[in-house]
């Protein structure tokens, strides 16, 4: 993620108006003191999607979806949070600073590497158009010139040095894993006699090759290594090239290979992906549901494809929010997309295979059965216990509850009996996707504690008028033990000092903070009560807080107290179980 100056969002937040943004988009219409529309990341008939001009923020009642103007443009327009800035301040007349232009302004550049990267995928093209071998090879394969030229395909000559010889910023190619560097010194070429494709980002630039070895080589296929702008974890082959192709992705198709993708390309399946040698990962999913709300896993039909699809669906659980839907296609024994493709009536076998494609609830379900007799409650019991952990995986939605409601009929118990079983060991989940894919304000709400915390942030967020009723007890906040405490302590502060500021400027401060995706949802609610009243809970909630912290300090004078007594020799009965106490009320709760 590209690293902007926080002075910069800042300004540009504030020459940002998100209902002129959205309204571009979606057609808003005037409701109150807010807008309204049918949400554009979920079906509906009844609008529950609202943008607050006081807020500067959207929330939808519906599925949970909001945020500031850059995250709405993140989701709406499938951006990346630096891609949608620099959207936001083109309109808003602004530059981006000088130090936002590197992704990162710690190391060495990273233009360099975008340069050697060019001049690569440059060479590789125009050595392809010159290799009769290699194109020979691609029309065997059954790849056309307008796919080769689409995925941008090359030819790495077998020599040592055909791109070393041309390149300038040799250190340069080698940060970029173009070249490798000889102990004896000098360099020479990585990639040697082989069909290259380049690894596009979002934006369309090359940041990686994979290489198809057209020799001998062991090494069948060859991906650039790790480099600061290559993490294979977090990067599809094919996503740019799909989103170029259709600017709607109705679904992605996940496949193994880059031979897949050109081969689905080719024959009227352009939304197809492939990972990069690894398996798919929470990074990955988290892309593609940020460009579709369907994806199709395909495996091979055996036991090693079962076990892949096993694992595809153990990342995919926590990010199973909403309308996103995970079905997996298994291949005939034998077959991969590109040889089916080829085949007698490829294309509609292929699209017969998508049409089939099996919904995650089914697989899920059938590991989850696998070797149980369900005829015994010794087998029921083991279902459930099996089903526990993917489960308390999924978000609290529909997919959750469907899945709950199978289990029910297949375990003989009632669903509610079950999702009090389920609850007694639910742990909590961390964060894995952007702001509109976040679970339901209401139901985070109803299942949430309500600490002083918590109600003071989400009275405040409401009304940040408030901030100024509560100047005594900032320095008991900001040293609190709970850091909640202390983002409360920062925000009073920040409204404060900042009066005419929108919550949303605000938060864009914790996008990078674990906390973030709940404090969005608190700057979703809209606390009940008249203006006195919720300032009086403010005050209150702000008093307690600010009193636990004296509490606890007291709690530690008198254990340090009590821990000097212990190093002049044993305490009595009656100081132990002094000591005992305060300890733990030390280690309880801190708001």
């Amino acid at each position: 993620m590209a690293r902007i100056p926080q002075s910069f969002i800042d300004q540009l937040l504030d020459r940002t108006d998100i209902v002129s943004i959205i309204d571009l988009r979606v057609s808003l219409k005037k409701t109150g003191r807010e807008y309204s529309a049918c949400c554009p990341f979920h079906d509906e008939n009844t609008p529950s999607f609202t943008v607050s001009p006081t807020k500067q923020f959207y929330h939808c009642f519906g599925c949970g979806a909001h945020g500031s103007a850059i995250s709405f443009l993140m989701e709406y327009d499938r951006l990346e949070f630096r891609d949608a800035v620099d959207v936001l301040a083109q309109a808003a007349g602004m530059e981006l600073p000088e130090e936002a232009v590197e992704d990162a302004p710690a190391g060495p550049p990273r233009e360099p590497l975008y340069d050697v990267l060019r001049i690569a995928d440059r060479h590789y093209q125009s050595a392809l158009r010159k290799s009769d071998a290699t194109i020979a090879y691609l029309k065997k394969r059954g790849v056309s010139g307008d796919m080769a030229k689409r995925y941008g395909l090359g030819y790495a000559a077998d020599s040592w040095d055909a791109l070393t010889g041309i390149i300038g910023d040799k250190p340069a190619a080698a940060r970029a894993g173009m070249l490798i560097e000889r102990d004896s010194g000098g360099y020479f070429d990585r990639f040697r006699n082989r069909l290259m494709f380049p690894i596009r980002d979002t934006r369309g630039r090359t940041i990686a090759f994979g290489g198809r070895a057209l020799g001998d080589d062991k090494a069948k296929y060859l991906n650039s290594p790790e480099t600061p702008l290559f993490h294979k974890s977090d990067q599809m082959y094919g996503l740019y090239e799909a989103r170029q192709a259709m600017r709607d992705l109705p679904r992605l198709l996940v496949v193994e290979g880059y031979m897949d993708v050109i081969a689905l390309a080719q024959h009227g399946f352009p939304n197809a992906v492939a990972t990069l040698g690894t398996a798919t990962t929470a990074s990955h999913l988290t892309t593609l549901f940020r460009h579709t709300q369907e994806v199709v896993f395909c495996f091979d039909g055996d036991t090693a494809g079962t076990r892949a699809a096993r694992k595809a669906m153990e990342v995919s659980l926590p990010v199973m929010r909403g309308a996103r839907r995970v079905r997996f296609m298994f291949m005939p024994e034998g077959e991969d997309p590109d040889t089916l493709l080829h085949s007698d009536n490829g294309t509609a076998r292929m699209q017969a295979a998508i049409d089939e494609a099996r919904p995650a609830s089914e697989v899920l379900l059938d590991g989850l059965t696998e070797g149980l007799d369900l005829t015994t409650p010794d087998g029921r019991a083991q279902l459930i216990e099996r089903a526990r952990t993917p489960i308390n995986a999924l978000p609290p939605e529909a997919f959750r509850a469907e899945l709950i409601g199978e289990l029910s009929q297949l375990s003989r118990l009632p669903s509610a009996d079950l999702r009090e079983l389920f609850a007694t060991n639910a742990s909590a989940r961390p964060a894995h996707d952007t702001p509109a894919t976040q679970k339901p304000a209401a139901r985070e709400t109803d299942s949430a504690r309500v600490t002083p915390v918590t109600r003071a942030l989400s009275l405040l967020l409401a009304d940040t008028a408030l901030a100024g009723q509560v100047d005594h007890a900032r320095a008991d906040l900001a040293d609190h033990d709970n850091p909640g405490a202390r983002i409360l302590a920062e925000a009073i502060d920040f409204f404060a000092n900042n009066p005419n500021v929108a919550v949303a400027r605000w938060l864009e401060r914790y996008r990078d903070n674990r906390y973030f995706s709940r404090l969005q949802t608190l700057a979703a609610q809209s606390p009940p009560g008249d203006d006195d009243t919720r300032a009086d809970e403010f005050v209150d909630a702000v008093a307690r807080l600010s009193q636990q912290r004296r509490s606890r300090q007291t709690l530690r004078e008198r254990y340090n107290a009590l821990l000097a007594q212990q190093e002049h020799g044993p305490l009595d009965e009656r100081a132990a179980q002094e000591l005992k106490e305060v300890l733990s009320q030390l280690q309880g709760s801190t708001g």
